[in-house]
């Protein structure tokens, strides 16, 4: 007699199999178009979303070539038209930027695909005091243009000691430059996003802001023209569990509207 056990077993492997089938026939009929899919990453987000790209890229056969920068100088870029498919900013004021000065590049609704936390990164962890990390000399973000440096603007700002500090700051063009000034020594300590502290072993957290004190980091990426069908498959399994699961071995928070997750 066969085993409710056995019966359970066969019916996962009926539907594993039957699931596996139907995504390589999504997968064979999804046109990859003439060359690379393009996509236009903010700096935070190369590892996991270059992770996420050659996951795509193995399941669809479609290949996909991720371009990294500061999310400003990315929205500036496809604006004068840079041939990306996919714009993921670390926050919405670039996404609504281009809506507003290259409207005809935006394919689709912007998304939220992530959210993250802001800290403050150091190798000396002596002190957690944030007036004392940032007493000498430290890294961050150019508030101009940066989203990372506007938010740390935001928190210092609104901490009260914005004033008192500025001066010891020296701005980067993105956040993982900033990063890798600390991870050098050049500088005491950076302001970073809590995913990038992740990726340097050499330092640690010494402060975390409270999300209160900052606008919400909220990563929304959006179809451009050009990205076509691979583009919109692209977001939408970024989008998907797999998606999501691959960016929160990274340490990002879930996307989605506020309350979904």
């Amino acid at each position: 007699m066969t085993s409710l056990t056995a019966l359970r077993r066969g019916a996962l492997a009926t539907f594993a199999a039957l699931t596996l089938s139907a995504a390589t026939a999504r997968a064979a009929d999804l046109d990859c178009g003439d060359g690379p899919l393009i996509v236009f990453a903010a700096a935070s987000m190369t590892d996991a979303v270059g992770e996420f790209a050659d996951a795509f890229t193995s399941d669809t056969g479609c290949a996909v070539s991720v371009s990294v920068a500061s999310s400003s100088t990315l929205a500036r870029q496809v604006a004068e038209g840079a041939p990306a498919g996919v714009y993921i900013s670390a926050n919405r004021d670039w996404v609504k930027w281009l809506g507003e000065n290259a409207p005809e590049r935006l394919a689709g609704n912007p998304v939220v695909i992530a959210r993250n936390g802001l800290v403050v990164a150091s190798k000396s962890t002596g002190t957690t005091d944030i007036a004392d990390l940032l007493s000498s000399r430290f890294a961050m973000g150019d508030p101009t243009n940066v989203p990372a440096g506007i938010y740390a603007e935001a928190a210092l700002e609104t901490l009260g000691i914005w004033d008192a500090v500025s001066a010891n700051a020296a701005f980067a063009e993105n956040v993982r430059v900033a990063l890798a000034m600390a991870a050098r020594g050049e500088v005491g300590a950076a302001i970073v996003y809590s995913t990038d502290a992740r990726m340097q072993p050499d330092l640690a957290i010494a402060y975390r802001f409270d999300p209160a004190s900052h606008p919400e980091i909220a990563y929304e990426a959006v179809l451009l023209t050009g990205g076509g069908e691979v583009g919109q498959a692209f977001l939408d399994r970024l989008s998907a569990p797999q998606g999501q699961a691959i960016l929160a071995r990274f340490g990002f928070l879930a996307g989605g509207e506020a309350g979904q997750g």
